[in-house]
């Protein structure tokens, strides 16, 4: 991507509010970009000596903002000493697809592609399957491509821990290996010489023991690995300040001070910082007297930052204009979000097209609801608002943070987490009987199924991003439900026949007792009729 397409796809220029929000900054916004002085620095002699570096923090730390709009802008200044100026970027993210959306991203016009739409399609195919013939397939799509020996390509492979978290059983081996293949390719365009190809990758610090199922991976980021240092608290000021100046405002210095304190040290706050302060600049530009400056009770007033994000979210969720929409967007938000085993609150990015599926909901159904939360100071959802949205956009959750912070979905992720559980034991159970390893299910078991699925109404697209087998789950709850009716009406039966059995045993038992009253009775009458005639006998 040249400096022209990166500035076309960022946010250039004095814009009306100089914080981006939960969205990290982009190329065209360096010079909002305060607080990482010397880091690009870095990254760049780590870059030049060994053409592929991993930037890794934690969520919230600023990797993406941190390449986005420290390292690229001094590339295109020509720091790096030998490679010049005239780069290629091809930005992307792994997704479920990291091949393809490999191919993608050389194939924009900003990198190798044609601007015809037609032979646009035909390259990316061809780039593709230049990708999937081996190890050296990014460095032979380069050379079909005849860069220019004075330029260089670097590919940003953002996000890179979608590659861990899609993984999953869904693709099956296929994708693994797709996966595998991926990463070689990756290695192998650093490793060599021929070419002028240099490899970035951003990952959360989490999923660094996950790189370990990749050969050679480990290291090559043992070697590569730029590890983002924590941001001091006058670094934190003057990513504060240094924005509003840049837009002729002015902040209180007791305004700076509140905000340190919040964020403390805690690297995760960060987005959260960038939110508030959002929300704060906007506050503060609808109702400030003359000359007033950013005050503390503009950032009181969007709820500071134990709760700015969650109120402004919730804004955006009572704006839709009926329940079927705030039910798309409930389903769309669990769509998009994901709790693993080991509680990692990670983003699911989803194709739109896909989306409608999952949440059963038509494109004209989904686009305004989606709108709304990625409107131009929310930035809730990407892509961005100035992009226009199709089938085929990816829908993305702007940060983490997000999850952990919005009250509202927080309860939705955890719904979400634990149908996807029921779910998953169900399908496994179901697939163990079919090999005749388990039973059928029965309660309460079974009826906690019953209740999930008659709340959830899951459907095949859904439980497929969770297990592949939701069509066999299905029919195994079914028959459970079938067996445990048939049992329950045996049950019955043989009950009504031990009524039956027990009320003819009563009734004869009952007419044994009147008999044996009867007898008894008898006697009775005898025994007193010969008492009677003996005493009459021995009347004088």
């Amino acid at each position: 991507m040249t400096p022209e397409g990166l500035t076309a796809l960022a946010y250039v220029g004095t814009p009306s509010n100089p914080f981006p929000g939960l969205r990290p900054f982009e190329f065209g916004e360096s010079h909002l970009y305060f607080g990482r002085d010397g880091q690009s620095d870095q990254l760049i002699r780590k870059l030049a000596a060994t053409r592929f570096v991993a930037v890794v923090g934690t969520s919230g730390s600023g990797k993406s903002s941190l390449v986005r709009a420290g390292l690229l802008p001094d590339l295109f200044s020509g720091f790096m000493a030998g490679a010049g100026s005239h780069w290629r970027v091809a930005l992307m993210r792994p997704g479920n697809d990291p091949l393809g959306n490999l191919a993608l991203a050389l194939c924009s016009t900003e990198v190798f592609g044609s601007e015809i739409e037609e032979n646009a399609r035909i390259q990316e195919a061809v780039t593709e399957a230049t990708l999937r013939r081996g190890g050296l397939g990014l460095v032979e799509a380069v050379r079909q491509n005849r860069m220019a020996s004075n330029e260089s390509l670097l590919v940003v492979v953002d996000q890179f821990e979608e590659l861990f978290r899609f993984a999953r059983v869904t693709a099956g081996e296929q994708y693994r290996y797709e996966a595998a293949a991926f990463v070689k390719l990756l290695l192998e365009a650093a490793r060599q010489r021929e070419q002028n190809i240099y490899v970035v990758l951003t990952m959360r610090s989490d999923f660094l023991g996950d790189c370990s199922i990749f050969w050679d991976l480990p290291e090559a980021i043992n070697e590569g690995q730029y590890l983002i240092p924590r941001m001091t608290r006058d670094q934190r000021a003057e990513a504060i300040t240094g924005p509003v100046a840049v837009c002729g405002g002015r902040i209180e210095q007791r305004l700076v001070n509140r905000l340190l304190n919040d964020t403390g040290d805690n690297p995760d706050l960060l987005p959260i910082l960038q939110h508030a302060l959002m929300r704060t600049w906007e506050n503060w530009a609808a109702d400030h007297a003359e000359g007033e400056p950013v005050d503390l009770r503009h950032y009181e007033a969007v709820g500071t930052m134990a709760d700015a994000l969650s109120r402004h979210a919730d804004e955006a969720f009572n704006e839709l204009p009926n329940e079927r929409s705030r039910q798309i967007a409930e389903r769309v938000f669990k769509a998009l979000t994901e709790k693993g085993e080991d509680n990692r609150e990670v983003r699911r990015p989803t194709v739109l097209r896909d989306l409608c599926v999952l949440t059963g909901a038509a494109l004209g159904e989904v686009v305004p609801v989606l709108e709304v939360f990625r409107r131009e100071g929310r930035s809730f959802l990407m892509p961005p608002a100035a992009a226009a949205l199709d089938g085929e956009s990816l829908i993305d959750i702007s940060h983490e943070s997000l999850i952990r912070n919005w009250e509202r979905l927080k309860g939705w992720v955890d719904e979400e987490s634990q149908s996807a559980q029921i779910y998953t034991r169900l399908a496994e159970t179901a697939v163990l009987h079919g090999r005749g390893q388990a039973g059928l299910w029965r309660d309460p078991d079974l009826q906690l199924a019953l209740d999930w699925r008659e709340r959830t109404s899951p459907t095949a697209a859904w439980g497929r991003r969770y297990h592949p087998d939701f069509d066999t789950a299905m029919k195994f709850l079914d028959a459970s439900v079938n067996a445990r009716d048939a049992a329950t009406l045996e049950e019955e039966r043989r009950r009504r026949r031990e009524i039956r059995r027990t009320r003819v045993a009563a009734a004869i038992f009952f007419l044994l007792f009147m008999l044996s009253l009867a007898a008894l009775a008898y006697a009775n009458v005898s025994a007193t009729r010969r008492r009677m005639r003996l005493f009459v006998r021995r009347q004088p």
